[in-house]
């Protein structure tokens, strides 16, 4: 049985095919389509045909893409975006407030405020009269079939209640079509920078159906009846379906499966990498199987979001252009930022502009490694990656819940996730935990990050 993975860029379109240990077993590249889904099935049709195989053969389709990226750098094929947003606070600072004014005229941002949400603890505010006011407020504005809403609740993380009621009141007025957004489900503590991920969620809702609504349909004319699913920003990946409901965890995911494509094909776990595309450079680092994630700061096209993303650094310099000694030193000052004081890590080139680089590149304290298959090592890395999911919240401790308690319902929260994103039950373990007590919070009180990983399939080497 086989694997296929797809890396669709702006330019080319890359696919590989894995085998059940892991070898690539075929490789090919095309231009890039305006209409995606025609370059993937033209570039499927050629695997299968250079690779001898039958499509019964394919056991999973993994796909890694920018194209949510690009839809919203460039303001293009956004959703317009309705804001609820429930709380206390009347007036404060409006949704997307860091975004430029072609970003927000591209989702047409529209916005009310509801009293609602919850307290640090979870305890509930009343929602007076919030019915009749987002009722009045929806028929003052004008709601079109492919807008989408976000919702969003003081400490929902703590308590969603709020925001699936009134998705359920949203449902009733505008129809069960309408695309929703609830921030509890993409984000954590931090109210502003969690509204700004759903906001930014829901405007991408329209540019992924658009993209990848058809992808089934696709695979069955192909006669390739395996699950489909991309790769998201922590360096996992999650089923076809968990993508289009949540197409913000795509933004950042290339550059997570270069660079697990190339630790994979240099053997290495740990090790700063450098990924060499046409016109940028990405500088990171690879610990224990996954990329180092961002703690604070968090930002997409500018805005403060409160989502999982890869600490990167990305340079304006790339394989187009000549290799001189300012681009070798920003390189080189880009690592050292990533490189422990003591003991450097090796340092892993990859991507189509390595080749340029590495032969010039001097660097006396650590192991420079290239790949091979660098035009690859994106299809690659998705083609390998595991399914994952992540707990990131505040539990309260008391006489009946202590921190063990608070852990073991963290893990079996992860778990869910990881099962809801396309994994196998049987495979799911956890990965990693962190556990650490709130200041300044008058009662006790975790914060708990849980990551699980699983397979798509009970058995095999896919990990």
């Amino acid at each position: 049985m086989y694997r296929l993975g797809i890396d669709v860029d702006g330019v080319n379109t890359y696919c590989v095919v894995v085998s059940q240990n892991l070898q690539v077993i075929c490789k090919a590249q095309l231009p890039t389509t305006d209409d995606v889904l025609t370059g993937i099935e033209q570039i499927v049709r050629h695997v299968l045909q250079h690779a001898g195989l039958h499509p019964s053969q394919i056991k999973a389709v993994i796909i890694g893409t920018s194209q949510g990226y690009k839809a919203l750098l460039d303001h293009q094929n956004l959703a317009g975006v309705i804001t609820i947003r429930l709380g206390t606070s009347k007036g404060s600072i409006p949704p997307l407030y860091e975004a430029d004014q072609s970003l927000q005229q591209a989702i047409r941002l529209r916005y009310v405020e509801l009293p609602g949400g919850h307290m640090v603890d979870g305890t509930p505010y009343p929602m007076e009269n919030s019915r009749s006011l987002l009722e009045q407020f929806l028929r003052g504005v004008s709601v079109n079939p492919d807008d989408a809403f976000a919702i969003a609740s003081t400490f929902s993380p703590m308590n969603g209640d709020h925001e699936r009621q009134v998705a359920a009141w949203i449902k009733q007025l505008c129809g069960t079509h309408v695309s929703l957004t609830m921030s509890h489900e993409i984000g954590n503590i931090g109210f502003l920078e969690r509204e700004n991920t759903a906001v930014l969620n829901a405007a991408l809702a329209r540019s992924m159906r658009q993209t990848l609504c058809g992808l089934t349909e696709l695979f069955q004319c192909l006669g390739v009846s395996a699950g489909i699913f991309l790769t998201q920003n922590n360096g996992s990946v999650m089923s076809h379906t968990y993508a289009l409901r949540y197409p913000i965890r795509t933004l950042c995911s290339r550059a997570c499966n270069s660079f697990r494509g190339a630790a994979f094909l240099a053997g290495r776990n740990d090790c700063v990498m450098v990924n060499v595309e046409e016109n940028l450079t990405h500088i990171g680092i690879w610990k224990k199987g996954f990329p180092k994630l961002i703690g604070v700061g968090r930002k997409i096209a500018g805005i403060p979001v409160n989502l999982q993303m890869p600490e990167i650094s990305t340079l304006d310099w790339g394989a187009k252009r000549e290799v001189d000694d300012d681009a070798l030193d920003r390189i080189y000052q880009a690592i050292q930022r990533y490189q422990p004081r003591f003991e450097p890590l090796p340092i892993l080139f990859t991507g189509e502009g390595s080749e340029k680089v590495v032969p010039l590149f001097k660097y006396p304290w650590a192991d420079v490694v290239q790949t091979d298959h660098t035009a690859y090592v994106s299809a690659i890395g998705a083609c390998i990656a595991p399914i994952s999911g992540h707990v990131d919240r505040m539990y309260w401790l008391n006489e009946n819940n202590g921190r063990d308690e608070a852990i073991a319902l963290a893990k079996e929260e992860a778990v869910k996730e990881a099962v809801l994103a396309g994994a196998n039950p049987e495979t799911v373990n956890i990965q990693a935990i962190e556990a650490a007590p709130l200041s300044y919070i008058p009662c006790q009180a975790l914060r708990i990050q849980v990551r699980a990983t699983g397979l798509i399939e009970p058995n095999g080497p896919f990990r």
